[in-house]
């Protein structure tokens, strides 16, 4: 909240994002087209009253383990769990039917089952009368040929009875939840992804009750809170519209900038900043990076690096020395999550406290109080005036619809709080959609979503489809787990997955050094060569 409003106040600028919008803009820009909401929609806990746990696009086990511990939980009380996945993972070592299936493919999947689920009345009738629009444009397409048993698993991979099994489990049990991370969003066809999935909740009314659910698993503690704070192109906090005048007047009053706040325009997204950054020099002449490490995660190094050198001036804020900060002209060291007061909102939308547990090292600050002395020094000290993390929260709180019913008090307390919370005395919302969706006559809008292959298929030149994911003893770019001794240990480098035949053909052994060449660059990297991968498919963490 602090930098989104150094961004828009001090700076003046539109141009401020973070990595969530890369993660899952595809469940946000999704959901919110049908549900009217693009959060999960349902608690963790609640998974472990599913009847059928549908896993798709997120190795939850190795990726998210508390919630895995969920997956158990369910499957001990007699729940079916179904993995789909083009590698066998921790996750689908445990699952009752593994789906193997081609990497891009999802929605093919998704309308085949569909067309299985209707073609036996399978569907929840009442819920699509009551509760749904749009029921006749999605049986249409979803009941074309393209999408019979045979030609899904054609196209998928996968064999026809693993196809009506999954359909019957999904749809006769009861309360299937369905669980899903990076491997939908992260594709050319990520919203079409998403819309699939609450497609087939809505058809099988699978959404509103406990064991239910859309559940798009966030992938870092924060992630969902810094959403909600308005740190993206498009929005103010709690998804309020910046080109949206009544929420841009609603701001500029609160805030009172003598010289007014950034104008109602939507800004760049990162991903832009980089190419406007090597397309346009001098259009973006500075960058102020917190916590986060474009050096390594995003997408192009090479492209990333020559973007950065073209800047003025950068700054960089973190907790260690990165890659990034290697290039920046000031680095400005700031406190890790044990050092500070403050909250944090998770996967399922419950903001939680944190307490400081002790003091940071050396000439370390919080980083709100590092945003406030600049914004000082820069002439807006009225503006970042805060004496504490509560403070903050309560301005934030004020202007936010979704967080206005929370405080310091109400959140001081074990289970803490889920958003929407609008008043005082309102008890949270750790379900959504139980009566109505938040579209505006309150109904899910069904939408009929032809399959689309990736823009990028394998070719005679690169024949191999790439896939990435994480392991469970490193995060993202390592910036952290690298420097624990136990963790660097288990996992000192990274590899490229295999299957036995693909290693064969290309005369490749396991554990040998290989080149991984893609359209955008190359890496020398060890194989590992295991039947636990599709053919015709590769990983690299």
């Amino acid at each position: 909240y602090a930098m989104m409003k150094f961004a828009r106040g001090v700076l003046k600028t539109r141009h401020i994002d973070h990595c969530a919008r890369l993660c899952h803009s595809s469940t946000v820009a999704g959901l919110a087209n049908i549900f009217g909401s693009g959060a999960m929609t349902n608690s963790i806990p609640d998974i472990a009253e599913s009847k059928c746990v549908f896993v798709i696009g997120s190795n939850t086990f190795e990726n998210h383990p508390l919630i895995g511990r969920q997956i158990m939980k369910a499957k001990a009380n007699g729940a079916k769990v179904v993995y789909v996945d083009p590698r066998k993972t921790p996750t689908g070592k445990q699952a009752d039917l593994f789906i193997q299936f081609y990497s891009g493919t999802d929605v093919c999947l998704l309308n085949g089952m569909m067309q299985e689920i209707i073609r036996n009345g399978w569907e929840n009738k009442e819920f699509i009368e009551k509760r749904c629009n749009g029921f006749e444009d999605l049986k249409s397409e979803v009941m074309k040929d393209d999408y019979s048993l045979e030609n899904v698993s054609s196209v998928t991979g996968v064999p026809v009875d693993d196809i009506k099994t999954a359909a019957e489990w999904f749809a006769k049990s009861g309360a299937t939840a369905i669980l899903y991370s990076m491997g939908i969003t992260q594709h050319t066809t990520g919203v079409d992804n998403v819309k699939s999935v609450g497609n087939i909740q809505m058809l099988t009314g699978n959404l509103g009750r406990p064991g239910t659910g859309v559940n798009a698993l966030r992938g870092q503690n924060n992630v969902q809170g810094a959403c909600d704070m308005g740190c993206l192109p498009v929005v103010f906090t709690g998804y309020q519209k910046v080109i949206d005048e009544a929420a841009h007047k609603k701001f500029a009053d609160a805030w009172k900038f003598p010289d007014g706040i950034a104008e109602g325009k939507n800004g760049y997204e990162v991903t832009v900043m980089m190419n406007v950054l090597t397309d346009n020099p001098g259009e973006l002449k500075c960058m102020y990076i917190m916590g986060e490490n474009p050096m390594i995660s995003d997408p192009d190094l090479n492209h990333v690096e020559e973007a950065l050198k073209n800047l003025e001036f950068l700054v960089v804020q973190d907790i260690f020395m990165n890659e990034t900060g290697e290039l920046a002209d000031v680095i400005l060291p700031s406190c890790c999550y044990a050092e500070k007061d403050g909250t944090q909102t998770n996967t399922e939308r419950r903001v939680q406290m944190w307490r400081k547990a002790q003091d940071p090292p050396g000439e370390a600050k919080l980083d709100w109080q590092i945003i406030a002395d600049i914004a000082k020094a820069m002439g807006y000290g009225e503006q970042f005036a805060w004496n504490s993390a509560e403070e903050i929260f309560n301005e934030m709180a004020a202007l936010t619809p979704s967080y206005a019913g929370m405080d310091y008090t109400r959140l001081n307390r074990p289970e803490a709080l889920h958003w929407p919370c609008p008043t005082k005395d309102h008890p949270g919302t750790p379900i959504l959609h139980g009566e109505k969706f938040g579209m505006p006559d309150g109904k899910g809008l069904m939408t009929a979503i032809p399959f689309k292959y990736q823009q990028e298929r394998p070719d005679a030149e690169y024949p191999i489809l790439l896939t990435t994911g994480r392991c469970i003893w490193h995060w993202h770019t390592g910036t952290m787990t690298r420097r624990s001794e136990n963790l660097e240990r288990e996992e000192p480098t990274g590899w490229i997955e295999m299957h036995p035949e693909d290693a064969k053909a290309l005369g490749v052994k396991n554990d040998e050094m290989v080149r991984a060449i893609s359209r955008r660059g190359e890496i020398t990297i060890k194989a590992r060569i295991t039947d636990t991968i599709k053919k015709g498919v590769m990983f690299i963490p």
